[in-house]
């Protein structure tokens, strides 16, 4: 009963030992026909992401580019706007030089206009009643003063024709005041426009930072490819070495597994 165990025994020692011996044999030979295949995968993977990182760096050069013109197109903007506002700023006080001349100035110089014709007609009055007495003399030669229309008269009509300027005068202060308003109102928006271009002049600059820091970084990792690209045929060959001495050693405990089983082998025929 014991002998016929240890046969049993000794002979599936014998077929694992072989059996094992089998498998490491053909793990070194696979190992070293799959290195080439497997280092030939990896090139090719290697390759594809380098491919996949220098297209991503020339969109990040295409997207620097393109917010480099829209920075300029930015600044530009910011300039006109500047430019824009500090003329609405110089034209307010137009706008209230302009109300001081419509309300005060012209309505005053008028006034004073029409007060001294009204002191000249009174005087063309005494001096169309005078030419009047003196032409009427019958012994003086002279024609009789009867014009069409009197000196005083014409004064008089001058001065009514100024009427009209003070309403003038009145509508356009109005005018000034609602375009003042407006100016304000439009100076209101164009600060508030220029701190909109301000903030995303401010976007603009981090994105172009941000785009620089992921360049920077894709360089990194071309370089970091390029560098495993050039080590894999050393690192599969390491590799490759390193699973053919574990198989070795596997191998070499099969060995002494097959002398046991036939050791064990060996004292059953001697029983």
């Amino acid at each position: 009963m014991k002998r016929g165990f240890y046969k049993i025994i000794g002979i599936l020692l014998v077929l694992a030992a072989v059996v094992g011996l089998i498998i490491c044999i053909a793990g070194i030979v696979g190992a070293w026909q799959v290195r080439g295949v497997v280092s030939a995968n990896l090139g090719q993977t290697l390759d594809l992401l380098d491919n996949t990182l220098s297209a991503t760096g020339d969109a990040l050069g295409v997207a620097d580019q393109s917010l480099g013109t829209a920075r300029e197109a930015v600044d530009t903007l910011a300039v006109t706007i500047q430019t824009t506002g500090k003329s609405i700023s110089d034209t307010v006080p137009l706008m209230d030089s302009l109300t001081k001349l419509t309300t005060i100035d012209l309505p005053d110089t008028v006034t004073a206009t029409q007060n001294a014709l009204d002191s000249a007609k009174s005087s063309a009055e005494m001096i169309d009643t005078t030419l009047a007495m003196i032409t009427a003399i019958p012994l003086l030669p002279l024609q009789p003063y009867k014009p069409e229309v009197s000196l005083s008269e014409s004064l008089g009509d001058v001065s009514k024709s100024m009427d009209p300027l003070t309403e003038s005068f009145a509508g356009m202060n109005t005018s000034l005041s609602l375009t003042k308003e407006n100016l304000i109102s439009v100076g209101s928006q164009i600060d508030a426009i220029a701190e909109n271009v301000a903030s995303i002049n401010t976007s603009l600059e981090t994105a172009v930072e941000v785009i620089g820091q992921y360049r920077g970084l894709i360089e990194v990792l071309q370089n970091q490819v390029a560098a495993a690209k050039g080590g894999l045929p050393q690192l599969m060959n390491i590799m490759a070495w390193m699973f053919t001495v574990v198989l070795v050693w596997l191998g070499l405990t099969q060995v002494g597994l097959l002398m046991q089983g036939f050791e064990m082998l060996g004292m059953e025929v001697e029983g």
